[in-house]
């Protein structure tokens, strides 16, 4: 783990020299391939195969690359998908909601165009409050859960969320520098800063330099106004497959240390309480992306979890 202050120190820009990069040259786990699906251009990774079908879904800002240790370990037994959402990735960038329903719509809409009728789905942070919409409006899609670090628990007042509405303007991400990038990647997104976490912050660097990113900066605003008027806790009872549960128990992100602040696992045992069918895991260390931080822990919950 690297320490904030550590982090901070010598964050002079490394990246930005090297010019943009393309969509489509992100660095992904599988080939990627792509189809249409409601007029909108879908990147996505698909192993194939007769196993069992699990679908991963990304968190806010992220892409497919972010499961870099899942993809391919799973794709031994299943059939492994994971789809860059409409605004990031490799994707299409739509005039369009980008709210945790639309997305779920989405998925159910590309799962049912790539002969998917039916499969777990994992989803990380705002993929996991996606992909709990997705098993509440199309729960035929949805055989069970499995969240990492899931959004949509945390309760907001009015004040906090008019406030994080007006500062995600459809502009702001376009504004960040290199170094605001790598240390939010390295002080907030994750606790374990390997290889791969560096190839994330350089092609992040690089995406924001290519005029396409101006639709991912709308994509992010747009989301994250959609997560806080779209809760989940209220419905959470609703949810009637069996649902695995992880959070990383020095998550710096959830709770949102401004807002709400007070330990991830509240809000893990309040999901917990929430979700019927459910099991909880806190994974000791890890942070907000714990799938990687942690992933021979996450990986064997998920192994044991999957059918």
């Amino acid at each position: 783990m690297i320490p904030a202050m550590l982090a901070l120190f010598g964050c002079a820009p490394r990246y930005a020299g090297l010019g943009p990069i393309e969509p489509g040259d992100l660095w992904a786990p599988l080939p990627v391939q792509h189809t249409v699906v409601n007029d909108i251009d879908i990147a996505f990774v698909d192993s194939g195969g007769e196993g069992d079908p699990v679908v991963f879904i990304h968190g806010l800002s992220s892409y497919t690359g972010f499961w870099e240790y899942q993809l391919e370990h799973f794709a031994k037994d299943h059939r492994v998908l994971a789809l860059d959402l409409p605004g990031y990735g490799a994707s299409g960038r739509p005039d369009a909601p980008c709210t945790p329903p639309w997305y779920a719509d989405v998925v159910a809409d590309w799962m049912f165009a790539v002969g998917v009728e039916r499969a777990t789905v994992v989803g990380h942070s705002m993929g996991g409050q996606v992909a709990m919409e997705l098993a509440l409006r199309h729960p035929e899609r949805v055989e069970r859960l499995a969240l990492s670090a899931p959004a949509g628990f945390e309760s907001f007042d009015l004040g906090a969320a008019s406030f994080m509405k007006a500062f995600w303007t459809e502009s702001r991400a376009m504004e960040s520098s290199e170094e605001q990038v790598r240390a939010n990647f390295v002080t907030m997104v994750f606790n374990e800063v390997d290889d791969g976490v560096e190839r994330l912050i350089q092609e992040r660097v690089r995406l924001g330099l290519n005029p396409r990113f101006g639709g991912t900066s709308v994509a992010v605003s747009r989301s994250i106004a959609g997560m806080l008027d779209h809760p989940v806790g209220a419905r959470a009872r609703d949810i009637a497959v069996p649902t695995l549960i992880v959070y990383g128990s020095d998550d710096r992100m959830i709770p949102n240390p401004i807002f709400t602040g007070g330990r991830t696992r509240a809000i893990a045992e309040r999901a917990h309480q929430l979700v019927p069918h459910s099991r909880l895991l806190l994974i000791e260390g890890a942070g907000h992306t714990v799938h990687h931080d942690a992933p021979r822990a996450f990986n064997a919950a998920l192994e044991e979890f999957l059918p």
